[in-house]
């Protein structure tokens, strides 16, 4: 607690003041009785923000408070009084949004006076006056002595008698060390100007309420008091009769309490799990996790949003039986996973964890949205991973069961092809298919079979002209042009140069197929830090979306006559080289492949 300790005082007790503060925090209106309690008239405050009036000390808690607007427990601070004084009151708020985009909140505030003093005990303030003035001798009065709570007598200021309890509360050996000294010596320097003016006031006939204030303990510590003070007479003239409470128990709890709050807030704000809170079916509380995660613009942007706006219609059933389930209570916890759809774009996958709450008296449910779509993309890899497993699996029993039986076709169909010159021409169409089956046996084993790969020093563009001449006599058949760009002569990258021209040979065969009335297949190269970027273009017709995220599943093809093999031992191959392949394909247009390999490297 520093020296700009709080305090309150006031002759009213059940006073409610309401107020309303505007989002940027400026009070827009406050009741006229705000008078009575903190003596500034209402057009002293209007206008005005409301950091201006609390206590440095409470100003975090009121900022956090209205913040999280799920928390609801009342909210306790000090306010400054026209006199300079402090006044506790404790906090209820409320929210009024604008149906108008960016136009804000407004929050009204009902604050109620805590621990103040009656009009209506004057009355008992006055009989206890009596009570003490008619005392002829105080320090002979065993029930004063023996009082539970710290009391002074003093005469403007000047200590005149203190019971046990107080001297035990300051930690002293013997009264005399208060009596006959002023009580400004016991009192911590920055409360001194407003001791004096309360004890003016008690002096001019005003009540005055209870106040907190630092005392100095002997033993150089201090110690939180609540002070109560009124008029009484002693020795024929007007003293001051000062009760003490001590209340440092509460201040330390207090002080604990708003560390709690504040490392709560801190865990909420730095999660990177979005915490949210459901109520109606609308956010009415989201952290910066959750802004970000559903790419809002602020947290007012996502304030009132109705939650079945961002969720995928096909897990609207799955969420309302979720709620209801926390409303209902017939389960504590429940778990679940569902999609969002952020833009026209881009869909999120989180899991969901719901909890009971209350909003403002209301059940509510509080959730934690885990962004799992990663993970997701994860499964699908694994999913992938094993897909490409069963497809060598299979691999090897077909090339086994087929393989011998094949050969033996092949070799009695030359034995025969004397005795079928006069049908010749089926001949050529039953070896080609048998021939065009091998093929497919052989692509197969390459994904049973582990090959031996030797690794050396290439030079790509070499490589691609290579296989652009090896393919220019089939690109010219079918009225396509290869048109190669290269930015360098040499683009060195460390591969296997038999599997490299492979992967070139399936991109160039399916550019080259992909254009049935002619075309261009454009090949460019270029360096980019440390990776090499082949691009591979045709002017075909292009490729779907839901296809584009399929490529490279076996048995996935676009051709009549595909298995779709080719490109899966592309991506492959590209794997086990480190790279990385892009697809890129506007219907109508054409499709990009774009290989990126690691620069020579060992």
């Amino acid at each position: 607690m520093d020296q700009q300790s709080a305090y309150r005082e006031t002759t009213n007790q059940n006073i409610e003041i309401y107020a309303i503060v505007s989002s940027s925090g400026r009070f827009q209106y406050i009741s006229s009785n705000s008078y009575e309690l903190i003596g500034f008239k209402n057009d002293e405050v209007v206008n005005k923000y409301m950091k201006e009036f609390i206590h440095i000390e409470d100003l975090f808690l009121i900022e956090s408070y209205f913040h999280n607007e799920h928390h609801l427990y009342p909210c306790s601070f000090r306010f400054l009084c026209k006199n300079g004084t402090y006044i506790w009151f404790e906090a209820c708020v409320d929210f009024i949004r604008s149906s108008i985009k960016n136009e804000g909140k407004e929050v009204i505030l009902k604050m109620k006076a805590l621990n103040t003093s009656s009009v209506s005990s004057n009355k008992k303030a006055a009989k206890k006056q009596d009570l003490i003035s008619g005392l002829d001798d105080i320090n002979g009065n065993l029930l004063m002595e023996d009082l539970p709570s710290p009391l002074i007598l003093a005469t403007q200021g000047k200590v005149c008698y203190v019971n046990r309890a107080f001297q035990e509360l300051l930690g002293s050996d013997s009264k005399e060390q208060f009596i006959g000294n002023y009580i400004y010596d016991f009192i911590e320097h920055s409360f001194h100007d407003i001791v004096k003016n309360r004890i003016q006031r008690l002096h001019n006939g005003e009540q005055v309420g209870i106040i907190e204030q630092l005392w100095n303990r002997t033993d150089g510590s201090t110690v939180n008091v609540e002070v109560l003070a009124c008029l009484t007479e002693h020795e024929g003239k007007n003293a001051e009769l000062i009760i003490l409470t001590d209340i440092s128990s509460k201040r330390n709890f207090q002080k604990i309490l708003q560390k709690s709050r504040e490392r709560y807030q801190r865990l909420i704000d730095n999660s990177i799990d979005m915490i949210a809170v459901i109520h109606q079916n609308k956010w009415v509380f989201v952290n910066e996790a959750g802004i970000k995660l559903f790419q809002a613009g602020d947290y007012q942007e996502m304030l009132g949003r109705n939650i079945y706006r961002d969720l995928h219609p096909d897990d609207h059933l799955t969420m309302e039986t979720a709620l209801k389930s926390i409303l209902d209570r017939t389960m504590e916890v429940h778990i679940s996973n569902q999609s969002w759809l952020v833009d026209s774009k881009k869909t999120i996958f989180t899991e969901m964890v719901c909890i009971p709450t209350t909003y403002f008296g209301e059940q509510a449910v509080q959730v934690i949205l885990r962004d799992i779509s990663d993970r997701k993309k994860t499964e699908e890899l694994m999913l992938r991973s094993e897909k490409l497993s069963i497809a060598g699996q299979l691999a090897a029993g077909i090339a086994h069961e087929i393989r011998n039986p094949l050969t033996a076709i092949k070799g009695f169909l030359q034995i025969m092809k004397p005795d079928m010159e006069q049908h010749s021409q089926y001949y050529q169409i039953v070896f080609s298919e048998l021939n065009r089956i091998e093929l497919i046996l052989s692509e197969l084993l390459m994904l049973a079979k582990p090959q031996e790969t030797q690794f050396k020093k290439t030079n790509l563009v070499t490589l691609l002209q290579e296989v652009a001449m090896l393919l220019e006599t089939q690109a010219n058949m079918n009225s396509v042009f290869i048109e190669e760009q290269h930015t360098e002569s040499t683009l060195s990258v460390y591969c296997d140069e038999n599997q490299l021209k492979q992967v070139f040979i399936n991109l160039f065969k399916n550019a080259i197929d992909a254009m049935t009335s002619g075309g261009k297949v454009s090949v460019s190269t270029k360096r980019e830090r440390d990776k090499v970027v082949v691009s591979v273009k045709d002017e075909g017709e292009g490729i779907s979306s839901d296809l584009i995220e399929r490529i490279g599943e076996p048995f996935l093809t676009t051709k009549e006559n595909g298995n779709g093999l080719g490109l899966m031992i592309t991506y492959k191959i590209i794997e086990d080289h480190k790279g990385n392949i892009l697809v890129d394909s506007e219907i109508g247009m054409g499709t990009t492949f774009i290989v990126e390999l690691p620069c020579d490297i060992a």
